[in-house]
């Protein structure tokens, strides 16, 4: 009996964002094959939901397959990882100054909410929610900013980025605190309304990937292109 059609892409939107999450938090890491009856099997969804998301993700870039062979989850592109940087850098740096001229109580909140979480995260050395309260606290500008839209467009070709930036956060020597004191610092900056110093701290914030290469690459030199 055919599914419903409704159906079926509800499930392969199931498959695409469990597949894809996975991918991210290197739980299937770069460059390891995958088996589509294992995932049927893990995500409890049938054959074409799970095929119609590895389809997807293959035009995403996120996977490819090698003929008479299988597919493969691709490697981190570094190159890409530092375009993605590149646009996120720029634009985040003009919703960053909006966000200052438009916050409200409610925003002011929302972000110090977001910190005190983190702070949390930090203490536990909780990588997982350290880096979802990451991202949060960053799309919570762009929301306060009314740039939600922007935020949604980086956030679907970014992929190789996050992956660096979930990495980051398993290397050791990583000082999860320096992180901490520059959104604390973004966040006096933006709730003063000082402009010039929410656009400088955006920048100098995004451009710790730059620094922090070189610790994620010997600590994962086979996870990269």
């Amino acid at each position: 009996m055919t599914e419903p059609k409704q159906d079926v892409s509800s499930f392969q939107a199931v498959a695409y964002d469990k597949i894809r999450e996975d991918i991210i938090f290197c739980r299937l890491a770069p460059g390891q094959k995958l088996s589509a009856r294992i995932l049927e099997e893990t995500l409890g969804l049938g054959r074409t939901p799970v095929r119609e998301a590895l389809v997807r993700l293959g035009q995403e870039g996120m996977v490819f397959t090698v003929p008479q062979s299988g597919t493969y989850v691709s490697k981190i592109d570094l190159q890409s990882a530092e375009n993605a940087r590149y646009v996120r850098e720029n634009l985040e740096r003009s919703v960053a100054v909006e966000c200052c001229t438009r916050i409200d109580q409610a925003g002011r909140d929302l972000l110090k909410g977001i910190l005190k979480e983190q702070a949390q995260a930090v203490h536990e050395r909780d990588s997982l929610s350290f880096f979802i309260l990451d991202n949060q606290f960053h799309k919570a500008m762009f929301e306060i900013a009314g740039r939600t839209q922007v935020w949604q467009w980086i956030e679907s070709c970014n992929t190789d980025l996050q992956r660096f930036r979930w990495l980051r956060t398993q290397v050791e020597n990583l000082d999860w605190n320096a992180i901490m004191d520059q959104h604390a610092a973004l966040y006096r900056a933006i709730t003063s309304g000082d402009t010039d110093e929410v656009s400088y701290l955006t920048v100098a914030h995004l451009h710790l990937m730059s620094a922090e290469q070189d610790s994620v690459l010997a600590a994962f030199p086979e996870y990269f292109a």
